[in-house]
């Protein structure tokens, strides 16, 4: 893989000098039936991936605990040719949506119904916590509105909501690819994220953890969280300003779901047009960081994963349809 890589990266610095960048989209605004707003993207080409060598990468987080192996999945960089266009949704998917669709149809989550629940905050503990019974998409123990990201779904969850959607307006509402979620986010930019290279600028564009004032890295549920403090918990979605092709919280807020299966090697043996991921896998990936995930996590190529039943207080997703 590393030697796969190191050539790799020879042969595209050259390309990425001689490469434009995808023209700043017109931007064509659609609004459905229950309120969402999307985007038109139109289509065009990109380099997928990692830009710079892992162990740089760490370097740019001197307080990290990551290993350079954890990020091996978003090498070799490649071109990728996105050949159909397609609407993405402006925000990710509301409590207020997710509401709508479960009055009409009187859905229930799998965090209400297997027994396990989902997570939340203990405002006790000033940590998050779960799985546990009391915590779902309408309880994650802080503040939410409908116009918060809706969280605690589940793939599965996700995937119901979609179909609710699709019989809904007669056309096809569907999870964006990997691919097309890393075209969306970077809008044309290949730096560390869609509006900077530089980790320290996150809390400018982002919703999550500021690494100068928490110095000491933490996993989710080991994070003591300050509830008075202003920076935490999920915001409004539209909270923070758009990336140049008028997407917000394609960094931060809350994680994605993205339609992909995972593979450590799919990068290596991808195909240039519109990737679908492999066509097996046991867990799906997840892109963009949450309000409680520290910078190298929002970094536009990161990849994470987790079971299609899994669900989180900083888990959620946005909406492709396709015309």
């Amino acid at each position: 893989m590393r030697k796969i890589y190191v050539i790799f990266l020879l042969l595209t610095t050259h390309f990425n000098s001689a490469m434009s960048a995808e023209p700043h989209h017109a931007l064509t605004l659609i609004k459905n039936s229950i309120g969402m707003e999307l985007i038109h993207v139109h289509p065009g080409e990109f380099f997928m991936g990692g830009q710079i060598p892992a162990d740089e990468v760490l370097k740019l987080f001197p307080n990290t605990r990551e290993r350079a192996d954890v990020m091996a999945d978003e090498y070799p960089q490649h071109r990728v040719r996105i050949t159909k266009p397609f609407f993405l949704a402006k925000h990710e998917v509301t409590v207020g949506e997710f509401r709508q669709f479960v009055t009409e149809t009187g859905y229930k989550t799998e965090a209400e119904i297997d027994g396990t629940g989902g997570w939340g905050f203990n405002a006790v503990t000033r940590k998050s916590e779960g799985r546990n019974p009391m915590f779902n998409w309408m309880n994650t123990g802080y503040l939410q509105t409908d116009q918060h990201p809706v969280t605690n779904v589940s793939y599965n969850d996700a995937l119901e909501f979609l179909q609710w959607l699709s019989i809904k307006e007669g056309v096809n509402y569907r999870l964006p690819t990997e691919a097309e979620w890393e075209y969306a986010n970077r809008a044309g930019s290949q730096q560390l994220y869609s509006d900077s290279n530089l980790p320290a600028d996150v809390p400018k564009f982002a919703r999550a953890i500021d690494s100068h004032k928490h110095k000491e890295f933490a996993h989710v549920e080991d994070l003591e969280i300050d509830p008075d403090k202003e920076a935490a918990f999920p915001v409004p979605v539209g909270s923070y300003a758009p990336n140049v092709w008028g997407f917000h919280d394609m960094h931060g807020n809350v994680w994605e779901w993205v339609s992909d299966w995972h593979s450590e090697t799919y990068y290596v043996e991808s195909p240039i047009d519109d990737p679908q991921g492999p066509a097996t896998g046991t867990t799906r990936v997840r892109r963009g960081g949450g309000w409680n995930s520290f910078p190298e996590w929002l970094r536009s190529s990161f990849r994470n994963i987790n079971s299609p039943d899994s669900r989180c207080v900083n888990l959620g997703f946005r909406v492709v349809r396709d015309r």
